[in-house]
């Protein structure tokens, strides 16, 4: 069986080695994807991972007109995956290091996690380590991915959609609940990092490979 033709953004953060050899792993033939002159290759499927700010993230990917790129793929169809801060340039805007517009894929904010709650007491920011993901609705990237199964997050922000529906899981941060995942039509997105999360990670990226 041939196997897909995956382009992996580059946004210019840390994370991308490990995601390109998770998607290695699960059978991908992964193409990194460094700027718009690359995205003639053909692609059956894009990937787009990120650590670090929103602003940074988005403008990097204008600079290489990749945000152009990411739209026109969705707009083909093509199976889509979003990680960490790939998930929040999904939306509207960030309110992360002042206000910055995202592709507005989706309608909503990015928005700092509440650091206050009941008592003296706040919650640690950022949020890095394990937590479980709640499911909200069936989801073709979490199949098989038990509900309340855990996986790593590193974030400080997070995704507030406008439209509840696209939300797939949720995640329980000391009792603030928020989006951790989200899905629509051809479009996957995590908070999370799967290619952090061990064997349900993998799972999730070979669900994804199923889908092109």
């Amino acid at each position: 069986m041939k196997k897909p033709n995956i382009g992996l953004i580059d946004t210019g953060t840390s994370n991308i080695k490990s995601v390109y050899y998770a998607l290695k792993e699960v059978g991908g033939n992964v193409k990194l994807i460094l700027n718009n002159d690359q995205t003639k290759e053909n692609l059956d499927a894009i990937v787009v991972p990120g650590i670090g700010s929103f602003k940074f993230v988005i403008d990097k990917l204008k600079k290489e007109r990749l945000d152009k790129f990411i739209l026109e793929s969705i707009e083909k169809k093509k199976p889509s995956l979003f990680i960490c801060v790939g998930l929040q340039i999904l939306f509207s805007e960030s309110e992360e290091f002042g206000k910055n517009k995202g592709l507005n894929i989706f309608k909503g904010k990015v928005i700092r996690i509440k650091q206050e709650k009941n008592g003296s007491k706040k919650r640690q920011i950022p949020f890095i380590g394990w937590n479980k993901i709640l499911k909200k609705k069936e989801c073709k990237i979490l199949k098989n991915i038990k509900n309340e199964n855990f996986f790593y997050f590193t974030h400080s922000f997070h995704a507030n959609p406008e439209d509840t529906k696209i939300i797939s899981s949720e995640v329980n941060y000391d009792n603030y609940k928020y989006c951790a995942s989200v899905s629509d039509r051809n479009i996957f997105a995590t908070q999370f990092h799967p290619e952090k999360s061990a064997k349900q990670g993998i799972q999730l990226y070979k669900n994804f490979i199923k889908l092109i």
